[in-house]
Parts: C-alpha cells; structure tokens; sequence
C-alpha cells in the first residue's frame, strides 16, 4: 500500500474517532482502538500523567455525554507520520463541553494490525 493510501486510511480512522466522540457511538469509538490500547493524559497544572484503559476512557467520554448535551472533540489541524507498519498522528483540537471549550493536543499511535490500522495509545493534554 502506498504512503498516501496509508495516510488516507489513516486520516479515516481519527475521523471515525471523532465522529463517535460528537454523537457518543461507543461501538464505533471502540473499534478505532485495539483492545489492549492504553491512554495517558498529562495534567498541564499538576505537572502529573494518568494512565488509564480503554474502558476508562469510554466511561469519561460517556459522563462527558452524560452530563452536557454537547461534548465534542473538534480538530483544527491533524498531522499522520507512518513508519512502515505504525502510525503517528498529531490533533491540534478544542474540545467543546456545554458551554466550555478547552484547547489541547492529541498524540495517537496507531499499528496496522490484521489488516486495519487501529489506536494502541493516545497522550493527550487539555
């Protein structure tokens, strides 16, 4: 497959992301992660990293839900470095809750894996 195929692919599966962050389809969501993938947030104020499950992370996303009619991840810029069978893919984003709105950065990881390209980690800061 070609860089640019790779890329396109690539750029499919962070639009599936966040597509099922603003509508909160969680089977969509689960399937742009492998099941063993593993989120990190890093606390800008407590200089502090969480680590924590993809479950975890469903059921933050989902409180977000619950608790605002809206909750919405908004990229502004994405960048997609691959690496043979890996991926790198950098989201400038503003993350919409009610009427808040949080500037941050995702840092996704992805791996071409039985044929599709799936998350195995994210960092992010808000």
């Amino acid at each position: 497959m070609k860089i640019e195929q790779q890329k396109q692919a690539v750029g499919e599966v962070i639009a599936k992301y966040l597509t099922a962050v603003k509508t909160w389809d969680e089977k969509a969501f689960r399937e742009t992660f492998h099941p063993n993938a593993n989120i990190q947030h890093y606390y800008v104020k407590g200089d502090e990293i969480k680590t924590i499950t993809l479950d975890e992370f469903v059921g933050s996303i989902g409180s977000l839900h619950s608790k605002y009619d809206n909750a919405e991840e908004k990229a502004r810029e994405i960048e997609i470095s691959i690496v043979d069978y890996l991926a790198s893919v950098r989201v400038a984003f503003s993350f919409v809750m009610g009427p808040r709105t949080l500037d941050g950065q995702d840092l996704f990881n992805l791996a071409f894996c039985k044929g599709e390209w799936k998350i195995i980690h994210k960092s992010y800061y808000l």
